[in-house]
């Protein structure tokens, strides 16, 4: 993607990533719900770089490389799994500003702990294992639900943590 078409989509992204906060601050206010976090993200799917070998192997489960490469747009499925790693973080880890911090990992810190399945249905669901399941234990969570979507440009994701 050109640096002209990229500035020309930085807009819209931001404002899809304000509403999508939007929204999941009302969630998390509501207090009917058992949602105890909330995590969106959304990235340029060229970001994804599926190309690096490394980079694939440290965040993708084996299960997971097959699905996305059995797709018929691969490097969309990629980034909507990537967004999908992402926004489970964020659920678990953005719980209320006054908690504990549960999740100690950097930026650059592999989400292979996270794995995104479909289920019979199409549906995606989360696996953890490691020390991303060890931060939901602590921060209370034990169900994990996702939405992944991706189109020309864009693969989003939310997470709800419960």
């Amino acid at each position: 993607m050109d640096s002209k078409t990229r500035e020309s989509l930085e807009g819209p992204k931001h404002a899809l990533e304000y509403l999508a906060a939007k929204q999941a601050q009302e969630l998390l206010n509501d207090e009917s719900s058992d949602c105890r976090g909330i995590g969106v993200d959304i990235e340029f799917i060229v970001d994804i770089n599926i190309d690096n070998d490394t980079f694939v192997e440290r965040n993708f489960t084996q299960a997971e490389q097959e699905y996305c490469n059995e797709r018929p747009n691969p490097h969309a499925s990629f980034a909507g799994r990537w967004c999908a790693k992402e926004a489970v973080i964020k659920a678990i880890s953005s719980l209320h500003p006054g908690r504990e911090k549960v999740w100690y990992k950097g930026d650059a810190a592999p989400l292979i702990e996270i794995e995104i399945l479909s289920a019979p249905s199409g549906a995606p669901f989360v696996v953890i294992h490691g020390d991303a399941k060890d931060a939901a234990a602590k921060a209370g969570v034990s169900t994990i639900r996702v939405s992944i979507s991706h189109i020309d440009t864009f693969a989003i994701a939310t997470a709800i943590a419960s």
